[in-house]
Order: structure tokens, then sequence, then C-alpha cells
């Protein structure tokens, strides 16, 4: 295999700072909303759960950015950043569709709800974005290694058992409500699909001198395992009648917003040496 080498060019400071300062407003109204009675915060509650998602926007235009610094679609890298920007777009679809139902229609959230094309859609974007990034370190190359082939097998399959056993444990199945069935494994699968396939390839990358693409790699594996947990949160919340708006459940999506946001931010601050990427 050729060896992959990547270099840091300039980052853009004022987008790192604009990001960092957007983390701590969010993170410190948050915490203020927090210090009173939930009672008689709710509509400053769900007003933050309605403003959160900013951070997912920004990171949008952020990764859409870099992905323009890598030729968009017609890179390998290109491409994963682009479905990395998709994915928090989508995310902010279905987060305000949500909204929408909580803030001003002051009823609570349905599950399923239309919100839910987006938080899926953005799932099976992050898988596609983390298959085009596995195969950036080289991947196809070195599937052949039976360490690698028990890694694929291994790595997918705790994720998912662990999901299950914390999350699933004792599951009620409503066969009138086929869809949320759907939802409720569908987002476990897809999400240890793409954790999976981003740990993956951050293991592999340790091995190659992928140099300052570490750093966007480890960011981006956070955000994945943050999603993941906000995920599931969720759904073991929503089975058992305590998820509220405003809560660390939401807390839990913003921080996967701002470090996604930092990996694209560092991906549009790397460039590759050699072309083939």
């Amino acid at each position: 295999m050729k060896e992959q080498v990547f270099t840091v060019i300039k980052r853009d400071r004022v987008l790192f700072a604009i990001a960092l300062i957007l983390s701590i407003l969010i993170t410190g109204w948050y915490l203020y909303i927090h210090s009173f009675d939930l009672n008689t915060t709710e509509r400053i509650r769900q007003l933050w759960g309605s403003m959160y998602q900013v951070m997912a926007i920004f990171g949008c235009i952020i990764g859409f950015r870099a992905s323009k610094k890598w030729s968009g679609y017609k890179s390998i890298i290109g491409n994963a950043i682009l479905f990395f920007s998709i994915g928090l777009l989508l995310q902010s679809f279905g987060q305000s569709v949500d909204s929408y139902y909580n803030f001003f229609q002051n009823q609570a959230i349905p599950y399923p709800s239309m919100g839910d094309i987006g938080f899926f859609g953005s799932v099976i974007a992050y898988i596609v974005g983390a298959g085009y990034l596995l195969k950036a370190t080289g991947f196809q190359f070195i599937v052949k290694s039976m360490r690698k082939k028990l890694l694929v097998v291994i790595v997918p399959l705790i994720v998912l058992i662990s999901c299950y056993l914390f999350f699933l444990q004792g599951y009620t199945f409503d066969w009138s409500n086929k869809i949320k069935i759907l939802l409720d494994f569908g987002y476990p699968l897809g999400q240890a699909i793409y954790v999976s396939i981003a740990l993956i390839a951050y293991l592999i990358s340790r091995n190659y001198n992928l140099g300052a693409m570490k750093w966007p790699l480890l960011f981006l594996l956070i955000a994945l395992a943050f999603q993941y947990f906000a995920d599931f949160t969720f759904l073991y919340q929503a089975n058992a009648n305590t998820w509220y708006v405003g809560g660390l459940n939401d807390y839990l999506y913003f921080i996967s917003y701002f470090s996604m946001t930092l990996a694209l931010l560092y991906m549009g601050g790397v460039r590759r040496i050699l072309p083939e990427l």
C-alpha cells in the first residue's frame, strides 16, 4: 500500500473562535436553566431545546466549506466530509420538526414523528461518511489481514450487544406501531455500524503516517460516540416516559454537534500531499 501523507495548513481561527464561543454560551445557558426547578423553567428549556441546533447548522456550513477544499464529491475525503455535513443538516431538520411540536404547538413530541426522517437519515449519512473515511485509510488494501478481519466483526458486535444490554433489555414489542419497532432497532443497528467504522478507521490510521488527520478522526469518533449515547438515551427515556426537553439527553446531542463541528473544522485545515485521495 502506498503511504498516505497529510500536513496541516493554516486553520481558520475565526471559525474556531465562533464555535468555541457558541459552545460556552449554550453550555452556560444550559447550566443556568438547570440551577432552577424544572417546573419553573419549562418554557425556557423548550426555547433552549429549539435553539442549540445552531451548532449543527454552523457545523454543516463549516463542513460544506471544508468539503469544497477537498474538491467535494471528486475526492474520497471530500465525500466523507460532505456526508457528515449532510448528517448534521438532517439532525437540524429533525430537531426543527420536534421543536415545532414542543415550542410552538406546546405539545409532547410524538415518537415516531416527521422529525425521525431527519434523525434516521443522519444515521445513513454518517454510515456513508464513515465508509468513505475508512476507504481513505487504505483499508481495502489491508483487509486481507486476519487481525483486521476480526476487528471488522468484533467491534460492531461489541457495540451492538452493549447497546441492547443497556438500553433495550426487557423491550416490549407493540406490534400496533411497527414503525416505532423499526426505529427502536434500526437506530441501534445503524449507529453501531457508523461508530464501529469510525473506530476501525481511527485504529488503522495509527499504523500509518496520516499525520494531521489523526486529530480530525479523533474528534469525529468522539462526535459519533456522543451521538450514539444521545440517541440511545432518548430511546431509553422515551420508552420509560422519563424524557423531557432541555435535559441531559439534549445536551449530549449538543456535545456531538460541537465535536463534529471541530472535526470538520480540522479537516478543512488539513491537506493531502499525495493526490489520490
